[in-house]
């Protein structure tokens, strides 16, 4: 069955006389005149019975029409025709697919149809309706109906519109929903026939003006906000199966702007959820409308990290930016997503921030929490030191940690704060409007915070760059300056891995740094701790001993305020910035234990940096890998996949397990051409020394097939020989005949055969002479599972010296 694309128009507004019954008023179109359809005329029996009805029923081999169809034969009569079928035909069979968000915000369903002579439906293989005109039971291809014609009008009359709820609502599901409707001939010498259906059901009260969007989120928490157009109570339902959202929450007193908690989570869980009133969910319960809660803090586990600076324009720049990252990431969840200030252009109003960012990023923040800080373009429309608090559009819009709700020290404030997911410390400065002097609470509450953090990684991030010669320079910008002399002593002495802000509309990103607090002719080689690219392929990953927050082991500072535009002509010359950009892009982040990966991605999806951050470099690196295949016949292309500890920050391969490195990347290939057993070694190598894992006769590289009879003799249960051939070696297979696998083809003549086994029993090359074992030894030859000749023994000491030319019945799959 195809899904066929139905029409850009999806509203329209019905009259209640029209539907009938107590109604909302407005109306979603489901299917209707000019929808696409795959249809089937009869004008003889298509052998299908009722199977054409049913939702798995394969339409592709049909005509794809639109309706309304049928025929007419009196000239001119009929203007319901679109897709017009031979006169004569006795029946139409048509299909068609809508689609359902979220099945418990269905309250009514209705259908009706301008039709000559009568008609059947059905939703997902159940009959909702049957007109008058159908007799009873399961329709044939040529059943006769009662007469009935349609209104050859040139628009469609559908009446009456029926209510189907009972039948048709449990019939429903989330995603595609298919609509099999049917309409019969009096008989064959009729004058027309003709079906335009119509598929309705109710629309929420109320539209959505924003949302929803996660904020908050929490190992076992988040909040749910979303703005309506019309004041109603609220209500979050929410569950593991999309189908079944049996949580929920509420809250009665009526308004336009919606924020629900949502507690009792399960950590590192996947959750659907979808909102509403008390009597009607409007949109959710599907995959669009989903979240993972993350782990407990200090786990460690794949974290994906999106940061945006400077993105809230609303442009066509900031749009390509924007799909970009969407293509890169894929299917790669986004686990924590980052704006750096300047998140709507130009006063941060309410207004902009719906365009320059609900708007643009809809899909994320249905699924992602954001974290933002605070810049001077958000501060136009907000403050942070009012007399009652931070006030205005950032603070109204967003719902952020005050009492350490999320992990880190309660700051008491939304202007600043800090948030833990996984194994990583975050922590949102405000460079913009509080007191940013030492002794002062912003800054004494950093001193507590880090203070009290165990966690691998501290990533810092506010606007104002301590580091920056773009179209504004660190030198001279007091915010700036503030920064770095008076909060960046305080991170590096607690050990912070990486600053990200933005204010300059550029990228530039730092070497690894430590001490530099003065201005940029301060800068001495001593700052420096690594000049190198960072590049794991280059002058290396940066690395710092420590496998937590240590004093003074060196940060990279990034600034990433080009996600919305760009500013071209300046300087971008600082010397301690290893790379400079005036491109449009964002910054991607993925974090792995002890490892973090960096890409600056460009607006057209290339990555314009990378760099790599590894810690723990004291601690020795524990070698560790796989192969796939392991085994097959020559020529055999293996992948290696690198499973080392994250602290490793260099790679040496040997695909013979002697001699020096064939391969430095940390993941390579390698094809085997020469037939025979191979050991490869893996040397992980971090500042700690090297340290190297071996694996003896890995992979098995078989060649031609093996001609002749080998004779197995089994003179008892703990020994077994055999007569070979000249110049052929054997395998000896321990384990139950069932678990024998025949990989990549045939036996060697000159080298090993290669067999998988399904157990854990494993493939052992033996001398001539097996010493003696308690397993049960089985010699195979095989071409494939298939054609399998040799000799065999099924229990230890039975079928002495036989040869059975295939094995017994339901030993291969």
């Amino acid at each position: 069955m195809i899904s066929i694309r139905q029409p850009s128009i999806l509203f329209i507004l019905v009259a209640l006389a029209a539907v009938g019954g107590a109604a909302r008023g407005q109306m979603q179109v489901l299917v209707e005149e000019g929808f696409s359809m795959h249809y089937r005329a009869n004008g003889s029996d298509p052998g299908i019975g009722s199977s054409w009805t049913l939702e798995a029923f394969d339409d592709s081999n049909w005509p794809t029409g639109s309706f309304g169809t049928g025929y007419e034969t009196a000239t001119g009569a009929q203007q319901l025709i679109q897709t017009p079928v031979p006169a004569g035909t006795r029946s139409i069979y048509t299909r068609s697919t809508f689609q359902i968000g979220n099945v418990a915000s269905v309250v009514n369903l209705r259908i009706g149809a301008d039709y000559d002579d009568g008609w059947v439906a059905w939703i997902n293989g159940v009959e909702v309706y049957r007109s008058p005109q159908m007799p009873p039971g399961v329709p044939a291809w040529n059943t006769s109906p009662a007469m009935h014609e349609s209104s050859n009008a040139s628009n469609p009359s559908y009446v009456p519109i029926v209510d189907i709820s009972t039948l048709g609502i449990p019939a429903l599901h989330n995603g595609t929903n298919v609509i099999a409707v049917g309409v019969w001939n009096v008989n064959a010498t009729s004058s027309d026939l003709v079906l335009v259906p119509r598929l309705l059901r109710d629309e929420p009260p109320t539209t959505i003006r924003r949302g929803p969007y996660l904020q908050l989120l929490t190992p076992d928490s988040v909040v749910v906000r979303w703005r309506t157009a019309d004041p109603t109570n609220s209500r979050v339902a929410f569950g593991t199966d999309p189908e079944s959202l049996n949580g929920s929450v509420e809250q009665l007193s009526s308004g336009t702007e919606h924020e629900l908690a949502v507690d009792g989570l399960v950590p590192n869980t996947t959750y659907y959820y979808a909102i509403g009133d008390t009597t009607l969910l409007y949109v959710g319960g599907d995959e669009e409308h989903s979240f993972r809660t993350p782990s407990v803090p200090g786990t460690r586990q794949p974290t994906r990290i999106w940061v945006l600076g400077d993105s809230g324009t609303g442009s066509s720049g900031a749009m390509a930016v924007r799909d970009s990252y969407r293509t890169f990431t894929g299917d790669t969840p986004t686990d924590v997503w980052l704006m750096l200030g300047d998140n709507a252009y130009p006063n941060g109003t309410d207004s902009q921030y719906q365009s320059g960012a609900f708007d643009m990023y809809s899909d994320l923040f249905k699924k992602t929490a954001l974290w933002p800080t605070y810049g001077n373009h958000d501060a136009f429309s907000a403050s942070s030191t009012g007399p009652t608090g931070p006030t205005g559009v950032y603070y109204d819009i967003f719902t952020l940690p005050t009492a350490g709700q999320a992990g880190g020290l309660a700051s008491a404030t939304e202007a600043y704060y800090s948030f833990d997911y996984a194994n990583i410390h975050f922590i949102c400065m405000n460079s913009q409007d509080v007191d940013r002097s030492i002794g002062g609470v912003m800054l004494a509450w950093l001193e507590l915070d880090l203070a009290d953090t165990s966690q691998d990684w501290v990533v810092a991030f506010w606007h104002h760059p301590p580091y920056s010669k773009g179209n504004h320079d660190s030198d001279t910008d007091s915010r700036m300056r503030e920064m770095r002399e008076r909060v960046l002593p305080i991170l590096e002495s607690h050990g912070v891995d990486l600053v990200l802000t933005g204010h300059s509309h550029s990228y530039e990103r730092s070497f690894l740094l430590d001490g530099h607090y003065g201005l940029s002719d301060t800068l001495t080689s001593a700052m420096i701790l690594d000049g190198g690219d960072g590049r794991l392929g280059g002058d290396g990953a940066y690395e710092k001993a420590s496998p937590g927050p240590a004093a003074h082991e060196g940060a990279v500072y990034v600034v990433a305020g080009s996600s919305g535009q760009v500013t071209t002509g300046t300087p971008l010359n600082h010397p301690a910035i290893h790379l400079s950009l005036d491109e449009l892009g964002s910054l991607v982040l993925d974090v792995r234990g002890d490892r973090m990966d960096a890409v600056f991605l460009d607006d057209n999806g290339a990555a314009r940096d990378t760099f790599t951050l590894i810690k723990n470099t004291a601690e020795l690196p524990t070698p560790d890998f796989s192969a796939e295949p392991s085994a097959g016949g020559a020529p055999l292309a293996v992948q290696f996949t690198d499973l080392s500890s994250t602290n490793t920050s260099s790679w040496g391969w040997s695909f013979d397990g002697d001699g020096p490195p064939d391969a430095t990347a940390q993941h390579p290939s390698h094809s085997y051409n020469v037939p025979g057993l191979y050991a490869v070694r893996l040397d992980a190598t971090n500042t700690a020394g090297t340290v190297s894992a071996s694996k003896i006769a890995l992979i098995c590289v078989s060649g031609g097939p093996l001609t002749g009879t080998p004779q197995l003799v089994l003179p008892n249960r703990t020994a077994v020989s055999w007569s070979a051939m000249t110049a052929a070696r054997y395998d000896v297979i321990r384990g139950s005949l069932g678990s024998l696998r025949s990989s990549g083809g045939d036996f060697g003549t000159t080298s090993p055969s290669c067999l998988v086994q399904a157990t854990p029993d494993t493939t052992i090359e033996d001398p001539l002479e097996p010493g003696p074992s308690l397993g049960w030894y089985y010699l195979v030859r095989a071409v494939d599972c298939d054609d399998v000749a040799g000799t065999w023994d099924s229990g230890g000491a039975g079928q002495v010296g036989s040869r059975d030319s295939t094995l017994p019945a339901g030993v291969c799959p």
